[in-house]
């Protein structure tokens, strides 16, 4: 039963008329009648009733009434989601991210991703904590991959989606043998800050250390190879995440911290978007593509 020859019959009735029926929906009055006839065999009923004042529901109309209303309605809305997502597949999206989750994750979320939206138009870019939290409120991005700060959030959705282990970097030649690092000798030490915005994860261990940890910073705002290679050549030290420096190699020590320091990461999506189909299904596509990426190294 084709959803039109219902929203046809209830026009008819509605309006009283065949013929204004017909010029409402752009049929030819001949064409609605054959779609009314046609429906009132597949239902075995007759619906309506003509006279010479135009034409009205039968009782076996009436009582079917509520039922073609919500019939008509669900197809309607059917058709809508349907719009959507097709004009969504062939759409664009515009992700962001730190560098190292470029590197490591992004291959395997968007080639996931992919299966399902094979025509979508995708574009990422890198950046900062900041930028990416501003972009992704103004617009500029649909989503980004960054770690959490409540203070950045207003206006975002988060979907956290893996944690995140900070470990103290050091030369490789340096003379320290322990199994952690303790926060407390960072102070008065050459430390080389990783890229812009990571002060914001990096110095609130120095602040929540028991005692005064002072460390004599340098910002470097450089990419996190060079930071490391930094390291290497004893120009200082720095404090990195597992992410980043898996994949890396350096002559370097990389040892947890005491007490030990984490970052979430996770995707933020602006909370007026989130109900977008394309940025539904690829915050869904990313938690199980990185679920299943930790499961397999055996690590969640």
């Amino acid at each position: 039963m084709e959803s039109k020859k219902v929203k046809a019959l209830l026009t008819a009735a509605e309006t009283g008329s065949l013929t204004a029926a017909a010029a409402a929906l752009g049929y030819t009055q001949a064409g609605l009648t054959q779609m009314m006839n046609s429906l009132e065999s597949e239902l075995g009923a007759h619906l309506l009733v003509r006279g010479k004042s135009g034409v009205k529901l039968s009782l076996a109309g009436q009582n079917l009434v509520e039922p073609m209303r919500a019939f008509v309605g669900a197809a309607e809305t059917l058709e809508h989601a349907a719009a959507l997502l097709r004009d969504e597949g062939v759409g664009a999206l515009r992700i962001g991210a730190y560098a190292s989750i470029t590197r490591l994750w992004l291959p395997a979320i968007l080639s996931d991703f992919r299966r399902e939206f094979p025509e979508a138009d995708i574009s990422y870019s890198v950046g900062s904590i900041e930028q990416m939290y501003n972009a992704v409120k103004s617009g500029e991005l649909d989503c980004a991959f960054v770690s959490y700060h409540p203070p950045l959030m207003k206006g975002l959705n988060w979907y956290e989606l893996h944690v995140d282990e900070l470990l103290a970097v050091l030369p490789a030649s340096d003379p320290f043998d322990g199994e952690s690092f303790p926060i407390g000798r960072f102070n008065d030490a050459e430390f080389l800050m990783p890229s812009l915005g990571s002060d914001m994860e990096i110095n609130p261990l120095f602040a929540a250390a028991p005692e005064r940890v002072t460390p004599r910073t340098r910002y470097t705002n450089m990419d996190d190879a060079a930071v490391i290679a930094m390291v290497e050549h004893s120009l200082g030290l720095t404090i990195l995440s597992r992410l980043i420096l898996q994949g890396l190699s350096a002559e370097v020590k990389a040892l947890p911290l005491e007490p030990r320091g984490f970052r979430t990461l996770g995707l933020i999506v602006s909370a007026k978007r989130q109900g977008e189909h394309m940025l539904r299904s690829f915050v869904r596509s990313t938690r199980a593509t990185i679920e299943a990426m930790y499961a397999a190294d055996g690590t969640e």
